[in-house]
């Protein structure tokens, strides 16, 4: 049997084919079909606001909040205020600054004061947790993932000369490694172990935002999805934070369930329409891409091929990215 909603083929592999004209038109019928696709999903949610909030691969910045309140702002300030008490998101983010994803939770609340559901077609991951703790309930496909919120940090190996990229959890695990060599009488291994940590005072930073993690997601469960229940909105944070073994663990449905969370199966009605416009929107982004390296072949053409080699390659523009971890 053929799949009713094929994966989008990579439209990187068209860009000499299509032109400027043919790649506005494929957007224009994707936006259409997206627009189609929200209402009969909407319908099918007994008329809720659905707002898309496909963020892919992009990380989650302070600008991202900008464009979240400009959408907010455009679809419902004109919704009257009776109607504006429930909003459906549908989340699509392999995360980036907890700080803004935090910010984005508290604004999605100001426009849903009753309910607001986290939809999750595929996945959630990392800082993108913080928005779904942020709903009175999450909603998943059999696919979906939400993702531990320990933060990944990126930093300069002096000795290496290279980035390295580490939990702030595994500050904890190499402490106790050194701690064991030394007892163990492995002094000189212990040592050179010692020697590689980073300067104390900005471990002790990496090791406090943890915390910063972990009272987010306390206080947006406490305020919301378990309201009045702290001490067990504090024992999900912290399993979310500092129980996982590893930062791309895939929490599905029933382990979200397990840990404490509101999370429960889409309904199978309604699966189909968030996974059509999970595809649609990632076409929409390929094509989006296409026509952006168009336009930048179109700007270079007429330079000089010396000066061609100079110019930096941007690999975001078009390029398959790996999935979030």
């Amino acid at each position: 049997m053929s799949d009713p909603h094929p994966k989008p083929k990579d439209s990187s592999d068209q860009i000499g084919a299509n032109s400027q004209t043919e790649l506005e038109n494929k957007l224009a019928e994707i936006d259409r079909n997206i627009r189609e696709t929200l209402d009969e999903f909407s319908q099918l949610r007994d008329g809720a606001k659905v707002l898309p909030l496909f963020l892919n691969k992009a990380s989650i910045t302070s600008k991202t909040v900008d464009d979240v309140f400009d959408d907010l702002r455009v679809q419902y300030d004109s919704v009257p205020a009776p109607e504006r008490n429930r909003l459906d998101v549908i989340l699509e983010s392999s995360g980036g600054s907890i700080d803004a994803a935090y910010n984005i939770g508290l604004l999605l609340r100001r426009y849903a004061k009753q309910e607001l559901n986290i939809i999750i077609p595929r996945w959630v991951k990392s800082a993108a947790t913080v928005i779904a703790c942020a709903g009175d309930k999450i909603l998943m496909t059999p696919i979906a993932e939400i993702g531990p919120v320990d933060p990944q940090i990126t930093m300069y190996n002096p000795l290496e000369q290279r980035l390295e990229e580490f939990s702030p959890l595994d500050i904890d695990l190499t402490l106790d490694l050194i701690r064991d060599e030394f007892s163990s009488g492995n002094k000189d291994l212990a040592q050179g172990l010692l020697q590689r940590l980073q300067f104390p005072l900005t471990l002790g930073g990496i090791k406090k935002s943890l915390e910063v993690g972990t009272h987010y997601i306390k206080r947006l469960l406490a305020s919301r999805m378990l309201q009045g229940e702290e001490e067990k909105a504090k024992e999900i944070a912290d399993c979310l934070v500092h129980n996982y073994s590893t930062h791309a663990f895939c929490i599905e449905v029933d382990e979200a369930c397990s840990i404490g969370l509101k999370a429960e199966m889409l309904p199978d009605d309604q699966i189909n329409s968030a996974w059509k416009l999970r595809k649609l929107l990632q076409e929409k982004d390929q094509i989006e891409k296409q026509k952006k390296r168009k336009e930048i072949s179109e700007l270079l053409k007429d330079l000089p091929p010396e000066l061609l080699k100079e110019l930096p390659v941007d690999s975001q523009i078009g390029d398959k990215q790996k999935d979030p971890e």
